[in-house]
């Protein structure tokens, strides 16, 4: 059991201060050092995946519609967007190897199917059928990307454009 004087140093202000302060400059150190380690890179873990994305606004497009995106033959029929979105990303992926080329965009926003969308396919008509009511084409080339620095992995090939009702397929900006 401490005694009173005890009692009384743990609890006044300046102490407090002092403990947290000592507290502080040790999680401080321990952090420091661990981003120290040996000689050679200090890599962060985000993760990445090779493919092309489509920006696009739900409110552009009829609702209750599906869209379809592919990229050389490789085609994805994400489901449909939380009501609200203002914007959403559709991202068909592609082999981490593919490297810097250039990839056909092709894009469809199909009306309303009776047929719940979802699936993915490797090209030709949308699964669970549908009207066709957009349909756009462009080219893109894929560019590195590599999240956590240049000499950390994984390198991955990205490209992204926007889907304009008006003019297609344009640039993401």
């Amino acid at each position: 059991m401490p005694t009173e004087p005890a009692r009384l140093a743990l609890h006044s202000p300046v102490t407090r201060r002092a403990a947290v302060a000592a507290v502080t400059s040790a999680a401080a150190a321990l952090l420091t050092a661990g981003c120290l380690g040996p000689p050679g890179n200090i890599c962060t873990l985000i993760g990445a995946d090779s493919g092309v994305t489509v920006s696009r606004r739900p409110a552009d497009f009829p609702a209750g519609s599906r869209y379809r995106i592919c990229a050389d033959g490789t085609c994805r029929e994400p489901s449909a967007p939380a009501a609200g979105d203002d914007t959403a990303f559709l991202q068909v992926r592609l082999p981490e190897e593919d490297g810097p080329r250039e990839v056909t965009v092709r894009f469809a926003v199909i009306a309303p199917p009776d047929e719940p969308a979802g699936e993915e396919s490797a090209g030709g008509e949308p699964a669970g059928g549908g009207r066709v009511v957009h349909a756009f084409s462009t080219r893109v080339a894929l560019r590195a990307a590599t999240p956590n620095g240049e000499k950390c992995g994984p390198t991955v090939w990205q490209a992204g454009v926007r889907v304009d009702p008006r003019k297609g397929l344009v640039g993401p900006g």
